[in-house]
């Protein structure tokens, strides 16, 4: 394993597995390294996340608007994260209440 793609959508993951566009809902997404989502299992660990699936293909977690969104504070450009794409217009429309997936791929 190289790293993480992370993809953090403001869909449910039904909505995200049947969604004819897919994209319009991304927030965010951004290349990482082999810890990468070291932060989703942290949520999952303090009740803030749910982590439905881990097989890499992609794992795939729950969480709230309000728990997830302030920590996109802390992807900055650096050798560990690349290829960061953000889209702020759509980041706050969220309410903090909203659930949102986070689908991490694994990078082979």
């Amino acid at each position: 394993m190289i790293g993480w793609w992370v993809v953090i959508a403001a869909q449910t993951p039904e909505e995200r597995d049947t969604a004819a566009d897919r994209k319009a809902a991304i927030l965010a997404q951004w290349d990482d390294g082999v810890s990468g989502i070291r932060w989703l299992e942290k949520l999952a660990e303090e009740g803030k996340a749910t982590k439905l699936r881990g097989n890499g293909y992609p794992n795939r977690y729950t969480a709230r608007a309000g728990d997830v969104l302030p920590l996109l504070e802390q992807v900055k450009p650096t050798r560990r994260h690349s290829n960061i794409e953000m889209h702020a217009e759509r980041i706050a429309a969220c309410l903090p209440e909203q659930v949102l997936t986070i689908d991490a791929w694994d990078q082979d």
